[in-house]
């Protein structure tokens, strides 16, 4: 399992939105798989909801030891002001339902929540209590944090099941970066829900999909090779993200 803090440092930094984990292909895999969701869903959630959205765990034991990531979605201690946006967990449902958004007193918004559900609010109104209302988390203008999911899907499956308008496969095989740089970077500008892959220590991208029967040419419009000329057998999946992200971002701002 790669380690944890690089692939959730990175995922902010470079300003990723969705992580999707495709389930394993036996037991052991599957159960790191789904540690490795709960551990970055748990280093993802503001700490002041962690207590309310998470039981005592094992699993979790050491998580708090974690570096913090410092996302706009964590913010610090603030003055609630009207127009501040911040992530919160229903602590009580009815017609109404009110939620805690780290603030010393707790939010009312005006919808029927589940409880413990997280949610995005703004803040409405400071007097005499505090009531916000719910907003998209996907629609504010600046970047806000980024998810994780363990999904049941092959890799090629879930390929076909997010259909998004470019999916960039990597790989040492691929083609270099270097000769696809000008036609990726046409198709990155003008991408509005890409996806980015990434094999395993022990498989690429094109072995996983081929194992699943799907081929790498018809199920991706790139196969990139973003770390040409490497001086080592295997790039490390943590290694690949930086590097690939780093690029793409790049390209993005050309």
């Amino acid at each position: 399992m790669p380690p944890l803090q690089e692939i959730s440092h990175t995922c902010g930094k470079k300003r990723a939105e969705w992580g999707l984990l495709p389930d394993g292909k036996d037991r052991i895999s599957k159960q790191e798989g789904r540690l490795f969701e709960k551990l970055l869903v748990y280093q993802e959630t503001p700490q002041y909801m962690r207590r309310e959205l998470f039981a005592r765990d094992p699993d979790l034991q050491f998580a708090g030891t974690l570096p913090p990531l410092r996302l706009p979605s964590h913010p610090g201690i603030e003055t609630p002001r009207i127009g501040l946006v911040r992530e919160a967990s229903v602590i009580e449902t009815g017609a109404s339902s009110v939620v805690n958004a780290g603030f010393k007193s707790p939010m009312r918004v005006a919808s029927r929540l589940k409880l413990h559900e997280r949610v995005t609010v703004r803040l409405t109104r400071t007097e005499p209590h505090l009531q916000g209302e719910l907003v998209d988390a996907s629609r504010l203008p600046i970047y806000w944090s980024f998810r994780v999911t363990n999904t049941d899907s092959t890799l090629g499956g879930l390929i076909r099941k997010e259909r998004r308008d470019l999916t960039i496969s990597t790989s040492r095989s691929g083609r270099t970066i270097r000769e696809a740089m000008q036609d990726v970077s046409v198709r990155w500008r003008s991408s509005q829900r890409p996806m980015v892959l990434f094999g395993s220590p022990d498989q690429g991208v094109p072995q996983i999909l081929r194992i699943g029967g799907f081929d790498v040419g018809e199920e991706c419009d790139f196969n990139l090779n973003t770390i040409p000329d490497q001086g080592v057998e295997t790039v490390r999946t943590e290694e690949a993200l930086i590097a690939t992200l780093s690029v793409l971002n790049l390209l993005g701002e050309s």
